[in-house]
């Protein structure tokens, strides 16, 4: 009897085996371990990483790299000079923003026959449930914006100049949440109103989302830039190839200004909106914006943005017509010196990626009487360089990276 239980015992512990091995994480293959390493030396973060056959699909977001494409680079080119054994045949690599998956790359052993596409939805499927590493949440990046305004309105003077230094506390909070909290401090000025005063800047709330299908959608809360608080509300459609955009986005905010060191808001009773499409030109770099737009004080009409894309470099043109009065101007966006940024930390301090300017050919007298061409932004770092990452554009600086530094080496 006692020799049957020790068998039975013994044939149990051996059946059990299997299942108790099926129940313990899997460790990762050699090719899924050695991308994870790249990466994590790199300093990527939200790093999710699974193999599949000869398929190595990763998931990252680059808060080290300026821009939307050297990071990019940065990445293929370790992962391809890692030895034989430890590389893929084909690599999915999406890139993320505020946790939220943006850009497919999908690299094969040819480099030059890399592609880039909006459709991230099967790869996102492939990583779930994979572990992620080097998490965000709770980190803290204080930004140091230098902010310039001119404004030809006058006939005594050539021209209104400002010049601020903006600090910003940007702090990721869950997935697509970022709290941010900015004072405007004046380092100089010729006007007097409310620009000579120290005041809020940014300080919001917002959270990012993505829908299957190529949605993406934005949701904003709090104090944004043109002297507005209230929420903001933005969802777009770019389907994979990014040739062709849409969205809309709609606002509904009351004054917020500080004057006389008094900081004075109103009622949220203005309602404001659009309705754009965009064109990518990827040759040429051209990205073209058409919008039904209607501005914060009600004046609704049309704006046409035209902007060329030199790799980091942007300039454009712009001009709009609200209730029967034109204005236009120019606009550019320059890289901030220095490509790489350290990596995150509990608290980071570091310059904005690019600085970016808008000049608005129309002002004062009537046509500021009427209170027309007034708008918002929800966010400090909103310019012309940064996040712009059009599928076709991508992949010609990836490939003109690479190329540069095969060539150099």
């Amino acid at each position: 009897m006692k020799l049957r239980c020790l068998m039975l015992g013994i044939w149990l512990s051996l059946a059990m085996v299997p299942v108790l091995k099926a129940q313990q994480p899997e460790a990762l293959q050699p090719v899924a371990e050695a991308a994870r390493q790249v990466l994590l030396s790199l300093g990527m973060e939200e790093i999710r990483v699974v193999q599949t056959d000869s398929v190595c699909t990763v998931a990252y977001e680059d808060h080290v790299f300026r821009g939307t494409y050297r990071g990019l680079a940065v990445v293929i080119r370790a992962l391809r000079d890692l030895p034989e054994t430890e590389q893929a045949a084909t690599y999915e690599l999406v890139t993320l923003e505020e946790g939220i998956p943006h850009l497919l790359l999908t690299l094969p052993r040819q480099e030059s026959a890399l592609e880039v596409s909006y459709d991230t939805d099967d790869a996102m499927r492939r990583l779930r449930g994979s572990k992620q590493e080097n998490r965000m949440a709770g980190r803290i990046d204080v930004v140091l914006y230098p902010e310039l305004f001119l404004q030809n309105s006058w006939l005594d003077k050539l021209y209104g100049v400002a010049v601020y230094f903006s600090p910003a506390v940007e702090m990721n909070l869950w997935k697509g949440a970022v709290l941010t909290g900015q004072v405007i401090l004046p380092l100089y000025t010729n006007m007097t109103d409310d620009k000579k005063y120290i005041r809020p800047g940014v300080i919001t709330l917002r959270q990012e989302f993505r829908l299957p299908g190529g949605f993406l959608g934005q949701f904003t809360a709090g104090n944004f830039t043109g002297n507005r608080m209230g929420v903001d509300a933005a969802l777009r459609y770019q389907p994979a190839n990014g040739r062709w955009l849409v969205g809309a986005n709609a606002g509904l905010t009351g004054s917020s200004t500080c004057y006389g060191g008094e900081w004075v808001v109103s009622k949220w009773k203005r309602v404001t909106g659009s309705v754009w499409g965009r064109y990518n030109e990827p040759r040429y770099g051209l990205e073209i914006d058409l919008a039904a737009i209607r501005l914060v004080y009600g004046d609704m009409g049309g704006r046409l943005d035209i902007r060329r894309h030199f790799g980091e470099i942007t300039v454009g043109v712009y001009g709009m017509v609200t209730d029967g009065e034109m204005n236009g101007g120019f606009r550019f966006a320059l890289p901030v010196p220095g490509t790489k940024r350290p990596k995150r930390r509990a608290v980071r301090f570091c310059l904005p990626e690019y600085f970016g300017y808008e000049y608005r050919a129309r002002h004062g007298y009537a046509y500021g009487e009427k209170l027309q061409g007034y708008s918002y932004e929800v966010r400090p770092d909103r310019n012309d360089s940064r996040g712009y990452d059009a599928p076709g554009f991508v992949k010609r600086e990836v490939l003109q990276f690479l190329l540069y530094k095969s060539f150099i080496n």
